[in-house]
C-alpha cells in the first residue's frame, strides 16, 4: 500500500506535522527543497491520534489504512470476513489504482476486479481476460450503434483513462482506442477512422466517415433508411426515418435549385446532437467522375470515464435505459455545452499542438486517410 501512505503524505499538515525534520547541510549553506519521506512516516504518529483520524474516513478508505501495513492492520479493531457489495463498490477502485491491483481493471457489472490485456481494445465477441476466458460482464454497455462498425465499450474507457490517471501498467494507451474500418453497403463503401485524445482529464473521441455516392445512385442512398443504416451517435442518423428521436444531417437532404434528386455541396456545414455531447461537421465535394464526395467527422466528448451512470458515458453508450426517450436522464439541452463547443475545443487543441511542432498538416482534418 506505498500508493497510499504516499497519498497521505502528500497531503502534507497532520501527517508530515509528527515526523521531524531532517538537519540541514553544513556544507551548503544554499536554501534546499525538502526532503522527500523516506520509510512510513505515518508510523511514526502515535496511536491515538490514527485513531482519531479513524474517525473521519469512511469505510473503503478505513480499511485500505488498515490493510497498509501490520501495524496499521492491529490497530483498527474492524474485520472483515466478507466485504458487503457497498462496501466492494468503494474499496476496489481504490486497489485498482494501488500497486497491489496492477493489471486489473474494476468491472462495475459484476462488482469485481479483472485483469485485462495490454492489446485490448474496440473489437466485436465478448472480451477475453489474460487467462483466455471470455468477460461477458466486460463486453456489456457499448457505444455501437445501428450499422456503425465500431464497438467500444465502458470497460476500454475506463482503461484508457486509467493509464492516463495512475500510469500505463494500469491501463491501455489511446491508440488501441483509433481503428480503421471499411463498411460496405450495396452503393458505396464507408471508410471509418477514430482518433482520441484526453483533454482536462476526460476522453474525447474523433470518428470520420468519408464515403463517395455516384449521382445516379443518390436518391437510392436516401432510401438507405433500414437497419444497416450508419449513426453518428445513439440519437442522430444519416436521415430522419433511421431515428427515433429524428434528429439527422440536414445537408444530406439537401436537394439542388435546379431540380434534380443531386447533393448540394457544402464544407464543414457543422450540426450536434441535442441529447448526448456529440459535434460533427460534414463536406460535400463533387468529384470528377460524376460523383460525390462526403466526409462526416463527429467529436464526442466521454467524460472521465469513473462510472457508467455518468450522465456523459450514459448518453454516449444510452446503456442504462428505463423508456426509449429517457426523460429522466440528464442530456445536453439542460447543460452548459452550447452546439459547436466540443468541435471548438478538439481544433483547439490541435492548432495548439500544431503550434508547438512548427508546423500543421496539409491534409484534409490532418487525417493520411483523405490524402
Amino acid at each position: 500500500m506505498d500508493q497510499l501512505l504516499t497519498t497521505l503524505w502528500s497531503r502534507g499538515g497532520w501527517f508530515r506535522a509528527f515526523t521531524p525534520p531532517s538537519p540541514p547541510s553544513p556544507l551548503d549553506d544554499a536554501p534546499q527543497a525538502p526532503p522527500s519521506p523516506q520509510g512510513t512516516p505515518i508510523l511514526d504518529v502515535p496511536s491515538d491520534v490514527l485513531l482519531l483520524i479513524g474517525d473521519y474516513l469512511n469505510d473503503a478508505e478505513l480499511l485500505s489504512l488498515k490493510l497498509a501495513c501490520r501495524s496499521t492492520y492491529a490497530l483498527f479493531p474492524q474485520t472483515y470476513k466478507s466485504l458487503p457489495p457497498y462496501l466492494k463498490k468503494r474499496f476496489l477502485p481504490i486497489i485498482e489504482k494501488d500497486p497491489l491491483g496492477k493489471g486489473t481493471v474494476y468491472c462495475h457489472v459484476c462488482n469485481r476486479l479483472h485483469p485485462f490485456n495490454e492489446t485490448t481494445g474496440p473489437h466485436s465477441g465478448p472480451e477475453l481476460g489474460v487467462d483466455g476466458k471470455r468477460l461477458k460482464c466486460m463486453s456489456r454497455d457499448r457505444f455501437s450503434p445501428t450499422g456503425n462498425p465500431f464497438s467500444l465499450s465502458y470497460t476500454h474507457a475506463r482503461l484508457a483513462m486509467n493509464s492516463h490517471l495512475y500510469g500505463p501498467e494500469y491501463g491501455i494507451p489511446l491508440a488501441n482506442l483509433c481503428t480503421e474500418q471499411s463498411e460496405r453497403r450495396e452503393l458505396m463503401t464507408i471508410r471509418c477512422s477514430t482518433s482520441a485524445k484526453i483533454m482536462d482529464d476526460e476522453l474525447f473521441l474523433q470518428r470520420t466517415y468519408a464515403l463517395t455516392v455516384a449521382d445516379r445512385d443518390v436518391a437510392e442512398f436516401r432510401k438507405c433508411t433500414g437497419a444497416r443504416d450508419i449513426k453518428l451517435c445513439e440519437h442522430t442518423s444519416l436521415f430522419p426515418a433511421s431515428s427515433p428521436f429524428r434528429q439527422s444531417i440536414p445537408e444530406l437532404l439537401k436537394k439542388p435549385a435546379a431540380g434534380g434528386d443531386g447533393l448540394v455541396p457544402c464544407r464543414e456545414a457543422p450540426g450536434s446532437c441535442g441529447l448526448c455531447l456529440m459535434d460533427y461537421d460534414i463536406t460535400i465535394q463533387p468529384c470528377a467522375d460524376d460523383s460525390h464526395s462526403i466526409v462526416i467527422r463527429a467529436i464526442h466528448q466521454l467524460g472521465s470515464c469513473r462510472s457508467p451512470r455518468d450522465w456523459k458515458w450514459a448518453r454516449f453508450s444510452e446503456s442504462y435505459r428505463i423508456h426509449i426517450f429517457y426523460p429522466s436522464r440528464p442530456n445536453r439541452r439542460g447543460s452548459t455545452y452550447s452546439p459547436g463547443s466540443l468541435h471548438k475545443r478538439w481544433d483547439d487543441d490541435e492548432r495548439e499542438a500544431c503550434a508547438v511542432l512548427g508546423g500543421g498538416s496539409g491534409s484534409l482534418f490532418g487525417l493520411s486517410l483523405f490524402s
